[in-house]
């Protein structure tokens, strides 16, 4: 199906969320996916408890990056989200921006000092805090955010992020050259 341009859109931002949307995507495949790998490992006897902990945390950050991009690109490109995919790009970010993973990214992932309480958070705070974002079930929040067996708009973040990637791409004829070259 092709799609009629918008016009009044200035083609680098269009190229930029393009390329912002790509990197989302890459963060939640990869941070998912390795997490499921490798917690399959630790499971199978093949990873110690540090080591699981280690890949835990590393795919966690990924995750929260991914997701804090998102509600950054729904602040900057909005305006370019189409209609119909509006009500469902918005609906998750504000769903998203409920969880504070700003705070979470600002004083776990991307920092080690929490301003308000004036000291580094404790392994006790950073789990508390993420199994809020969770829902108190990661199994169920990692298959809504990546289900390899089912990503379907729009029941899931990858699906949703891929949904709207690609009608921006055909919508504007911006093929994945243009988008790295930009």
């Amino acid at each position: 199906m092709q799609y009629e341009p918008m016009t009044n859109i200035d083609r680098n931002s269009i190229l930029n969320a393009i390329y912002v949307l790509n990197d989302i995507f890459d963060y939640l495949i990869a941070g998912t996916m390795t997490f499921d790998s490798y917690q399959k490992k630790y499971e199978s006897g093949d990873f110690s408890q540090p080591a699981i902990v280690a890949f835990q945390k590393m795919c966690v950050s990924h995750i929260i990056l991914a997701l804090s991009k998102l509600v950054e690109f729904w602040d900057h490109y909005h305006h370019l989200v189409p209609d119909e995919l509006r009500p469902e790009v918005k609906a998750t970010v504000s769903r998203l921006k409920s969880q504070d993973l700003r705070n979470y990214r600002n004083t776990i992932v991307a920092h080690i000092w929490d301003k308000k309480l004036r000291r580094t958070r404790t392994q006790f705070e950073a789990m508390e805090q993420l199994n809020r974002i969770s829902g108190n079930n990661p199994k169920a929040f990692l298959l809504w955010l990546n289900n390899p067996s089912g990503n379907v708009y729009p029941n899931n973040l990858v699906s949703i992020v891929q949904t709207l990637r690609n009608r921006l791409s055909e919508e504007h004829g911006a093929s994945a050259e243009e988008v790295f070259n930009r």
